[in-house]
């Protein structure tokens, strides 16, 4: 019983940990560029500077921080329904926000965001294959579990209630 506690407990504070990640900006930065006392300088924002000032083409390295870590908080968050959708239809497709997601990052990380591969076409046409092969995929593979479920869940949009004339619903 301990186990499952601390296990319930270590879930938790991940939780925590993943919903503070947009507003951990404001906790290693101050407003204009400087760090707190307490944060080690470990050389991070100047290797990341370029010669024209821009930390990863960001106007700044809190700005950067900030825009990063909105997009991890969001695969994650997809990353984590992904993982608790077992035995769920939909399960496979939340690998198309999960994908965008990560392809967001790397476009951050490796300062593309100025170049073809950021353009809403290129991720439209990067959703559209994604979902394609996603699609096929599940559909060509998994003809016995939506026969199963389609069997089982038959009918279950259907009413029960007998039809009434016009004249019974005027009694």
């Amino acid at each position: 019983m301990t186990k499952e506690i601390l296990k319930e407990l270590l879930k938790a504070v991940a939780i925590i940990v993943l919903s503070s990640l947009p507003y951990i900006h404001d906790v290693i930065t101050i407003r204009g560029g400087t760090f707190p006392t307490w944060v080690p300088d470990l050389g991070i924002q100047e290797f990341l500077t370029n010669s024209e000032g821009y930390v990863v083409g960001f106007s700044s390295y809190r700005v950067f921080i900030y825009t990063l870590l909105i997009h991890v908080f969001a695969h994650l968050g997809y990353l984590g329904w992904f993982f608790e959708a077992r035995d769920k239809l939909y399960r496979p497709f939340l690998l198309v926000p999960v994908a965008l997601s990560l392809y967001q990052i790397f476009v951050i990380m490796f300062d593309i965001r100025g170049t073809e591969l950021n353009t809403p076409n290129t991720k439209i046409i990067l959703t559209i294959v994604i979902s394609s092969l996603l699609a096929i995929n599940f559909f060509f593979n998994n003809k016995k579990i939506l026969s199963d479920h389609f069997l089982k869940h038959k009918g279950s949009l259907e009413t029960k209630k007998p039809l009434q004339t016009a004249e019974e619903e005027h009694i």
